[in-house]
This record gives C-alpha cells, sequence and structure tokens, in this order.
C-alpha cells in the first residue's frame, strides 16, 4: 500500500490481464488499537503512511488508467472513526481515516469530469481488523451502542463498495456510505469509542 513501486506494478500487470481498470477499491488499513500508547509518532506515521497515504498512492496510480478507459469508480474504505473523535485508540486512526474521507470528496470534485466517481465507505464495529490488539477489544459495549444490536459483517461492507462500484450508484461521487448499523446516528456520548 506505501510502495509507489508496487503500485505501479499492480496496475502494469491489471492492464496487461484485463486490458482497462475500471473500479479501484482501496481497502487496507491499520487498526487504531495496534498501539496503546498515543503519544507513540512513529505508530502516528505507520497509521497515517497506511491508512490515507496508501489510498493517495492507489488513487494516484490508477487515474491514468481509468481516464484512458473512459472513466470508473474509485471506493475508499475508511472508518465511521473517521466521522468523530473519541479517547479510545491512536487518535492517528482518526486522524487518518478522516483524511481519507476528505480525500475522495476532493478527488470526486477533481475527477468528476473525467467521468470518475470516487465515494468512501465508513465501517462501524466489525470483526476485529488483523493489526487490532485483541486486549483493547470492546465487543459487547460496541453493540450495545449500535442500535441494531449487532456487530456488523464483512459482507455488509462488500455490498455497500458492490453498490457504489456498480452502474446502479452512477449519480452518485463524493458521497460518504455510513455502514455502521446505525451508530453514528445518534453518536456523541460515548468519548471511549473507536470502531
Amino acid at each position: 500500500m506505501t510502495s509507489e513501486k508496487s503500485w505501479d506494478a499492480l496496475i502494469d500487470e491489471s492492464l496487461a490481464i484485463f486490458g482497462a481498470i475500471n473500479i479501484l477499491v482501496n481497502n487496507a488499513g491499520l487498526s487504531g488499537s495496534f498501539v496503546t500508547d498515543d503519544g507513540d509518532l512513529d505508530a502516528w506515521h505507520a497509521l497515517v503512511n497506511v491508512n490515507l497515504t496508501g489510498v493517495y498512492l492507489g488513487t494516484r496510480t490508477v487515474l491514468p488508467a481509468m481516464k484512458e478507459a473512459g472513466g470508473g469508480s474509485i471506493v475508499n474504505i475508511s472508518s465511521a472513526s473517521g466521522l468523530f473523535g473519541s479517547t479510545f485508540g491512536h487518535p492517528g486512526y482518526h486522524a487518518s481515516n478522516g483524511g481519507v474521507r476528505i480525500f475522495t470528496k476532493a478527488m470526486a470534485f477533481k475527477h468528476g469530469p473525467d467521468g470518475i466517481r470516487v465515494n468512501s465507505v465508513h465501517p462501524g464495529y466489525m470483526p476485529p481488523m488483523r493489526s487490532a490488539n485483541p486486549a483493547s477489544s470492546s465487543g459487547g459495549r460496541l453493540v450495545g451502542y449500535t442500535p441494531l444490536r449487532r456487530r456488523g459483517e464483512t459482507i455488509d461492507v462488500a455490498n455497500a463498495v458492490l453498490f457504489l462500484a456498480s452502474d446502479d450508484a452512477s449519480f452518485i461521487t463524493g458521497a460518504e456510505l455510513v455502514v455502521d448499523g446505525g451508530l453514528t446516528a445518534g453518536y456523541g456520548g460515548y468519548p471511549d469509542l473507536t470502531v
């Protein structure tokens, strides 16, 4: 995600196999709980580098191919934590996911005339990320904060991405699709919450 050469190689290989690129889903990230020290500068850099710079590099690298193809759809995976702050998890997680949200809107505005739609998806409480710290799990509490009273499943996010990538969303760009069971609909009283 953070290597320009790797992105270049991926785009070249994809073009060689498929002939064109119409869809990019930027779906890699580090959990805000993978480190417990809020003052850890290395953790800040890691979170911003993977969660935000990776999205930037993927988007930047695919744009020429999408323009050549006559347009396309870019879907950036962020987090509901990109929409609010809390005391839980490293602040770089919130900042990097909030950055993905605003970057998405900027790219939608800039590349709409090229026929390229750019949207973001903001999952709520889901199965833990691979980089999550197991000791920081707050499962039962988060389900209690979620109006639908369950955690989301990866298929919930996949279906949102499929919609945004499809022609069914042909007039949707610069949008943030929140897939959180209603969590952010009433968020405000849970300062220890992060997803």
